[in-house]
């Protein structure tokens, strides 16, 4: 079984890599739409279920970013982009999958 805390990284982790590829490069990863909705409905879900799980990011709100996003093939504002990008770039860094050892982490053994 998949925990909140996976969904919500694995989620990030993905967006994050649509986002990062065009906000730096203007390549669009295959299937990026699907990612972005995807993560999207993760992060509504996560939200409905336990509104204050990412600290500082809004998931209602950034999942609604996300749609907008998708719905304009990646043709939104550079500071979208941004925004985007360090939302989701904190997700990744600051939840702790349980069982995940962190690089600060004296032991490594899973």
């Amino acid at each position: 079984m998949v925990t909140v805390e996976q969904d919500l990284v694995r989620s990030a982790a993905l967006a994050r890599d649509v986002i990062e590829s065009y906000r730096l490069s203007h390549i669009t990863i295959s299937g990026w739409s699907t990612s972005l909705q995807e993560a999207a409905e993760s992060f509504m879900r996560i939200s409905a279920q336990r509104p204050v799980v990412a600290q500082s990011v809004v998931l209602a709100q950034l999942a609604q970013t996300l749609n907008v996003t998708a719905d304009a093939q990646l043709q939104v504002e550079p500071e979208t982009l941004d925004s985007l990008s360090r939302d989701l770039r904190s997700i990744v860094a600051n939840i702790r999958v349980p069982g995940i050892p962190r690089p600060e982490d004296e032991d490594w053994s899973f």
